[in-house]
């Protein structure tokens, strides 16, 4: 097996991997937001954490399973318009729009780094959960990640033989 081929493997599983940990992210919040609605509903004492799990849960699930949705065609996108295209017109146009989704992707990505390593290293705390000492950093941790790895992912449809838009109106399996 060559070089890139076990690279390929490894990022690959890395995608999967991520993918999987949003799924059960997800899994988990759906059990907190009933055990937080359940206790607090009945008067009981509950772990006043839960709720910031569920809040920073909807970054992270997104975040970490955004690459593998564009791996995999998941994202929102529109075909009828390429639909009219050539295919000629078509694989340009689709490898623009990747281009451009790459470049957005990889900007945020280094300015959510930015941030994240700023606020690691100067020590700040989340001022919305002041309560509860939680570090700012882990609120968006998962930002670089995610909107690097799509940025890659993105640039699979610039360079790769496959491209997003195939021009074929309708539901996709």
């Amino acid at each position: 097996m060559s070089a890139l081929a076990t690279i390929d493997r490894g990022y690959t599983l890395l995608v999967r991997v991520l993918m999987i940990a949003a799924c059960l992210y997800i899994a988990a919040m759906m059990i907190l937001i009933i055990y937080y609605t359940s206790f607090r509903s009945m008067g009981w004492g509950y772990n006043r954490y839960s709720f910031t799990v569920i809040e920073y849960g909807f970054i992270y699930a997104l975040m970490l399973g955004c690459p593998w949705m564009v791996r995999q065609k998941a994202h929102v996108y529109i075909e009828l318009v390429t639909a009219l295209m050539s295919e000629r017109v078509r694989r340009i146009w689709s490898r623009g729009v990747a281009a451009i989704c790459a470049a957005v992707c990889l900007i945020l990505a280094f300015y959510t780094g930015l941030l994240t390593w700023e606020d690691y290293s100067w020590n700040r705390f989340d001022e919305l959960r002041g309560q509860l000492d939680i570090k700012r950093w882990v609120v968006i941790a998962a930002m670089p990640v995610g909107f690097g790895l799509s940025g890659i992912e993105f640039l699979r449809f610039v360079f790769g033989r496959s491209v997003i838009h195939v021009g074929e109106p309708g539901v996709h399996e």
